[in-house]
């Protein structure tokens, strides 16, 4: 099984237009009229417009994956962190040994990542 293409999170707001304009096809659309023109038209270099055009900074091969396999959103380091901190402003996040008490783990999370911001400290994310 194919495993599903990461986009960022601009790359996937481009897709979800052009899947849109897929599913509200008009015959007579030379560009969405179905999947094969679509394709086409990305792998002939033809640009996108208005809220598509990041799709063009997408790979022809991960293009047609997305469209048929599917694709999810690679989150920056940025959006992981802030992920992170709203989980745990919901205490969604489960202490790792269960002597601590949600909330105040929530908290130390919280406090944890204020005070690394305020010393400057930037995220980066590694690939695997």
């Amino acid at each position: 099984m194919t495993q599903k293409v990461q986009l960022t999170t601009k790359q996937a707001k481009a897709m979800d237009s052009i899947k849109n304009e897929l599913e509200f096809r008009n015959k007579q659309d030379t560009v969405f009229k179905d999947i094969s023109t679509v394709i086409n038209y990305k792998i002939n270099g033809y640009g996108f417009t208005q809220d598509r055009v990041e799709a063009d900074s997408i790979s022809d091969v991960d293009f047609i994956l997305a469209l048929t396999v599917g694709y999810e959103v690679k989150q920056t380091a940025e959006e992981v962190v802030e992920d992170i901190i709203r989980k745990s402003m919901n205490d969604e996040i489960l202490p790792i040994g269960s002597y601590l008490e949600v909330n105040s783990y929530s908290n130390g999370i919280r406090r944890a990542f204020t005070e690394l911001e305020k010393a400057g400290i930037q995220f980066t994310l590694k690939d695997e």
